[in-house]
């Protein structure tokens, strides 16, 4: 079997290391040549996602075809489709996905719980909507937006010029109530084709200048609310006809929940299922998508603690501190393999697994002290 992956960071890589005891072979195209995937294949391709000649040449080699990241453009994957090529998650998922207006609405017209919305053409939007629902409101890019990047929070009508001016340049625009969480939590859900689904455990997930630092995973964590959550996720991914991963990020207020985005692809919150779980989202992803039976989903060890290795300076990566953190039992590292880190870029992560969530959470904390890159 032969599967492109359309993106060569660490995402495709983990797949690549999930899946290769299968004898599958992987093709990668990416936008560079030695990406941390296309480190992993000597089928590497550089080339442009948007230029439908090189999605032609690159579905050639391919007997199925997935997606690292939601950002190609859901045109170019329809004309993959066309052209007779299998891929998934497919252009119809991605559109409705990709576009955060129309993902919200596609999720309130499912009866699922998100944060009142509405569509921004003008500031005059952002002034309605903000004397209905009060300040603050979060603005936010529709498209293209991760890590933080896309949004603006705004907490008077004098922020309204700047705030609209900054993103408009990235593109439509849609404007949320402002959620005073407790807490936010994630999940992953996987389906096949035949319709089997399994849900990862709900995890807490804790992020430091918008970018996910931890992730805290347990057995006994979130049980009164895992039914709610795996009903959601059920729904969601049968009402779409979604096949793969998919990671759903979620507020938890008290014990209301809501929605806050989903995501059509393997997702930071389960990169603890590596160690963390029997089967890991990387190798049920391949699993949906080549529709084989699904992994179990359920966690080895009480406990484990995820923390992403995120770049604090510009310039060639030295990895430092590496031994120190091998020597230690149950501390698993990865390493991305970037050639060039950058302040907010991350590079790779560390899990802990525990039979004591708190001692894991400090000895997550400790092992990223000790290494620098």
């Amino acid at each position: 079997m032969k599967i492109g992956i359309i993106g060569g960071g660490q995402l495709a890589r983990m797949i690549l290391e999930s899946c290769y005891k299968y004898g599958f072979e992987f093709f990668i195209l990416t936008d560079e040549m030695n990406s941390p995937a296309g480190q992993l294949t000597k089928n590497e391709i550089a080339g442009d996602w948007n230029d439908e000649e090189c999605l032609r040449k690159f579905g050639g080699k391919c007997d199925i075809i997935t997606l690292e990241n939601e950002f190609i453009d859901y045109k170019k994957i329809s004309f993959l489709e066309t052209s007779g090529k299998i891929v998934y998650p497919d252009s119809k998922i991605i559109n409705l996905i990709q576009d955060k207006l129309f993902q919200k609405e596609t999720l309130e017209k499912l009866n699922i719980p998100v944060s009142k919305f509405c569509r921004v053409d003008t500031k005059e939007d952002i002034v309605n909507f903000a004397k209905k629902n009060n300040y603050p409101v979060i603005l936010k890019s529709r498209t293209m937006g991760y890590d933080g990047k896309g949004n603006y929070e705004i907490n008077s009508e004098d922020e309204i010029d700047t705030a609209f001016s900054v993103l408009s340049e990235r593109g439509k625009l849609l404007c949320e109530k402002y959620v005073r969480f407790d807490k936010e939590i994630a999940t992953q859900v996987v389906r096949n084709k035949s319709g089997e689904i399994k849900i990862y455990p709900v995890v807490e997930t804790i992020q430091k200048n918008h970018i996910c630092n931890l992730v805290l995973a347990s057995k006994q964590k979130f049980e009164n609310i895992k039914e709610r959550v795996d009903e959601i996720a059920t729904r969601i991914v049968s009402e779409t006809n979604y096949v793969g991963v998919m990671g759903i990020e979620m507020f938890l207020t008290g014990d209301e929940l809501l929605i806050n985005e989903l995501a059509p692809r393997v997702h930071n919150s389960g990169h603890y299922t590596i160690e963390g779980c029997y089967t890991s989202q990387f190798e049920n992803h391949v699993r949906a998508i080549l529709n084989l039976p699904l992994g179990n989903t359920g966690m080895r060890n009480e406990s484990a603690v995820m923390i992403n290795i995120i770049g604090e300076r510009n310039g060639e990566v030295k990895l430092q501190g590496a031994g120190e953190l091998l020597s230690k039992e149950n501390i698993y590292l990865h390493v991305y393999g970037k050639k060039e880190t950058r302040k907010g870029r991350k590079m790779g992560h560390i899990t802990v697994l525990s039979t004591d969530p708190e001692n894991a959470i400090v000895s997550a904390n400790k092992a990223r002290e000790s290494i620098s890159i």
